[in-house]
């Protein structure tokens, strides 16, 4: 009897007085919203026969000795009873969590971080307020919310570094042999994802879906020698040597690629339904949108920066393979050049690479 009190209760703390407005306007179909109360212990269900009337499903499932009762209003949980041997939990609307439990002589009513304790004894009944922790969220799995869609790991922000593997100079004579060397610890890779989109391939769950997007990707190509670039009577890509009277701070080859990504991903819950390991393999498109040599260095005293903004023959739709895992926002990838550095025939074989971090999610 306490219990449907209870239930009783939070219905009125969510409804008001206008209670039996909502309840006479759910028989009458007069009004063009949808409230929907899902029930874990009865399989009947009714079916609204159109699209603009009100809409009342009654469902059940049981598990592990619980009841689950929700009361939704245009999609939202407005109401979540759960009853077991022990009481009742519920979430109200914006009130928050409620709690009713009975033990032995003594009832207890939950509500955030307040308790009310009736106790039944010899000599009458008592009624006791005392102060208690309020939920964890994470503690607690009937306050975690309703399963959302499938959403993939792809919009944020990444550094990372980047490095050449499957080198081949053989058009060049052997004193031009890797000049492309680079100082990998400081030839840093910037990725800005900013559009994502997500497509669940699953009807029941969402741990498996596509995900694409766009992004974009500044690949800086730190050289290890004092030299930078530039294209030599046959448009083969050339290297010279920067005067040797200047102090070089740095010399490197910066790209700029607007990317779209094409990933297959698997995520396995690990601690209820929020906290993922992730993991996705696929390729990436990229379109070069801009380029540029720089060089910094002194001479006779003075600080210099020149800019030399060219194609540098880098191959304008470059592909890549990439895997990603992670667990939640902690995310490392790894992408490997499909199509090479240079167009073909315009420059040394080169096959780049990155490994990074995503750093900021969102």
């Amino acid at each position: 009897m306490k219990k449907l009190l209870l239930l009783s209760i939070a219905f009125l703390l969510v409804f008001g007085i206008n209670a039996q407005v909502v309840v006479d306007t759910v028989k009458t179909d007069s009004i063009k919203k949808k409230v929907l109360i899902e029930d874990s212990w009865s399989s009947k269900k009714k079916k609204s026969d159109t699209k603009n009337r009100t809409e009342t499903i009654y469902k059940v499932t049981k598990s592990y000795g619980e009841d689950t009762t929700k009361v939704k209003f245009m999609k939202k949980d407005v109401v979540k009873v759960v009853e077991s041997d022990n009481g009742i939990k519920a979430k109200i609307g914006k009130i928050g969590k409620v709690g009713f439990e009975e033990d032995r002589d003594t009832t207890k009513i939950r509500i955030g971080g307040k308790q009310i304790n009736i106790i039944d004894g010899w000599h009458g009944t008592r009624i006791r307020i005392q102060k208690v922790h309020p939920w964890d969220s994470d503690q607690d799995k009937f306050f975690i919310d309703e399963e959302k869609g499938f959403r993939g790991h792809w919009a944020g922000f990444e550094m990372g570094v980047n490095g050449f593997a499957e080198e081949d100079y053989s058009m060049y004579p052997a004193e031009q042999n890797d000049f492309m060397d680079l100082d990998m610890a400081k030839s840093l890779a910037v990725n800005l994802n900013f559009l994502q989109y997500d497509i669940g391939l699953q009807k029941e769950r969402n741990t498996i879906g596509l995900v694409t997007g766009l992004g974009l990707e500044w690949n800086n190509y730190r050289f290890d020698q004092n030299i930078s670039l530039e294209k030599g009577g046959s448009d083969l890509i050339q290297p010279y040597a920067i005067d040797s009277d200047w102090s070089v701070k740095k010399s490197k080859l910066t790209s700029l690629y607007l990317t779209v990504p094409l990933l297959l991903e698997f995520q396995i819950p690990v601690k209820y339904k929020t906290r993922r390991v992730h993991m996705s393999a696929g390729v990436v498109g990229g379109l070069r949108l801009g380029s540029h040599t720089k060089i910094k260095y002194k001479s006779n005293g003075n600080k210099h920066k020149d800019k030399d903004h060219d194609d540098f023959n880098l191959n304008t739709l470059r592909y890549s393979a990439q895997v990603r895992v992670g667990y939640r926002s902690l995310n490392f990838f790894a992408t490997y050049g499909l199509n090479g550095l240079f167009e073909k025939n315009d420059g040394p074989e080169l096959d780049p690479f990155t490994v990074g971090i995503t750093l900021i999610t969102f």
